[in-house]
């Protein structure tokens, strides 16, 4: 076993309910609005249960086959060379979401905070504490989880409630008025980027002590976690509006700058950022791990640690280059990245469940 630690269901679902906050709690209502408009936090309350239900996909695959992770899954159903070349998609994948989270994280600190700071300052700071989490193990990571995320959800209470005072009902106005085309790319956003990109819950689940209820509890930390998504999408439009909300990247950032009651409350945006920045950490790490675990896996190896080193260098490398700056980002990579999700995260899981479930029959019928 290349991971010796254990997670319980509970520390699963922490983990879980992170890489669905992530980093899309600050670009997430910027990101659905642009397709929808006034109508996002319709389909962000859409995408609930469908969420729940690609997880519920995601859970099924991997139940189907206890004890063993995706690229072992893919070898075993697939054949040695298809599987192989199956695991590389989705090996890079984690590569290229890991330097992409890193970067969005210097992006944020030197565009709004640090703005004097060199970004591969901030980058290679980042770098490291994400190779020092995953040195000391996936049980530490699952029980650190645990410790830190009442933080974040304390925080999106707090943000939405402080903001009820400048709630304006107009700016949902007029409903459903976008048409269907819109409404459909919006439902597909709510669903793909939140649950889609948890599909490293598939690296990490063979390392799981099965509990009862398991699969029900990560479903519905799936569901928690994008109905905070949809609370912020909902008082983003209610406060700012959707042109505001479409046009402003970090927009619960910006949300929370307008916070101010009696003169006292105010000027919480750096709770926001720790916040915003705890959730990030953890997707990024589960996106290393499943990296490095699968690396270890393809080849043969007796432990993933001796791979921390390079692959530390190899990310703070690619996060500097893989955009030249935050324009280029918004513009050239989010309006495809949609496409790469669907792909990683619902077609290619779905074909490799189908193919499991067709040859289990065969193999029982043969029995």
């Amino acid at each position: 076993m290349l991971e010796q630690g254990r997670l319980g269901t509970r520390q699963l679902g922490t983990l879980t309910f992170m890489m669905v906050i992530g980093d899309m709690m600050l670009i997430y209502p910027s990101v659905i609005t642009s397709y929808a408009k006034q109508n996002a936090w319709i389909c962000a309350l859409i995408g609930i249960p469908l969420g729940m239900a690609l997880m519920a996909m995601f859970l099924k695959l991997g139940n189907m086959n206890p004890g063993k992770n995706l690229v072992q899954i893919a070898r075993k159903y697939l054949g040695f060379w298809p599987g192989t070349l199956f695991s590389c998609f989705y090996l890079f994948f984690f590569l290229i979401g890991t330097c992409t989270h890193t970067r969005e994280v210097g992006d944020f600190m030197t565009s709004q905070i640090f703005q004097y700071t060199p970004i591969r300052i901030i980058i290679l700071m980042f770098v490291i504490t994400i190779g020092w989490g995953v040195y000391n193990g996936l049980e530490t990571m699952g029980r650190t989880s645990e410790l830190l995320l009442p933080l974040v959800i304390v925080f999106i209470l707090v943000l939405s409630f402080c903001l009820l005072p400048k709630v304006d009902i107009n700016n949902l106005k007029p409903v459903t008025d976008t048409g269907p085309l819109p409404i459909a790319q919006g439902i597909l956003v709510s669903i793909i980027y939140p649950v889609g990109e948890a599909i490293p819950i598939l690296m990490i689940l063979p390392y799981t002590v099965r509990q009862a209820h398991r699969t029900r509890d990560l479903v519905i930390a799936v569901g928690l976690g994008n109905l905070m998504l949809a609370m912020l999408v909902t008082i983003s439009l209610l406060v700012l509006g959707a042109f505001l909300t479409q046009h402003s990247i970090y927009a619960s950032f910006i949300l929370s700058q307008k916070i101010s009651i009696g003169g006292f409350f105010e000027r919480i945006e750096a709770i926001m950022a720790t916040s915003w920045l705890i959730s990030t950490y953890f997707k990024a790490m589960i996106y290393f791990y499943a990296f490095i675990v699968g690396i270890s896996e393809l080849f043969k190896l007796k432990q993933y640690r001796v791979l921390l080193l390079p692959t530390c260098m190899l990310v703070f490398a690619m996060a500097n280059v893989v955009a030249p700056n935050l324009t280029f980002i918004v513009i050239t990579i989010v309006p495809y990245w949609v496409d790469w999700d669907t792909t990683l995260g619902v077609l290619l899981p779905g074909m490799l469940l189908l193919i499991v479930t067709f040859r289990k029959r065969k193999e029982s019928i043969s029995n």
